[in-house]
């Protein structure tokens, strides 16, 4: 089970409607962060991110609002692919596993569509959900 987070745009503060302008990535359970990459609006890394979303609304795939401090906290902490929870179980990393071979012979990770930034958070330039 996971949340996606969004960033709003077009947002009216009578009706509290938005349109989601750019999925920002997905935090699942176990798991560090994964974020969605825009190339073209140079959205490759955390670091960009961070910077971009300073000025922008973000909400989780339940409409909720998301303050900005808190978020930047959350990836990272206990979001980031260097986190060991109390269990000693360290976050595994989407793209790390996806360069695993499967039984099927074949991985999901395509260095055409997926990265790591600086800091070992995985990015994939597709649709994910």
């Amino acid at each position: 089970m996971g949340t996606n987070y969004y960033v709003a745009a077009n947002h009216c503060e009578r009706c509290d409607r938005y349109d989601e302008e750019y999925h920002i990535g997905k935090s699942s359970g176990g798991w560090a962060f994964s974020f969605r990459g825009y190339r073209a609006e140079r959205l490759v890394s955390w670091k960009q991110w961070k910077e971009f979303l300073k000025d922008r609304i973000i909400v989780d795939e339940y409409r909720e609002r998301i303050d900005y401090d808190w978020f930047v906290q959350y990836i990272e902490g206990e979001k980031s692919p260097d986190f060991v929870n109390g269990s000693g179980q360290k976050n595994l990393i989407h793209n790390e596993q996806g360069k695993i071979p499967s039984t099927q012979g074949y991985t999901w990770f395509n260095p055409e569509y997926d990265w790591d930034d600086e800091d070992g958070y995985s990015f994939c330039s597709r649709e994910f959900s």
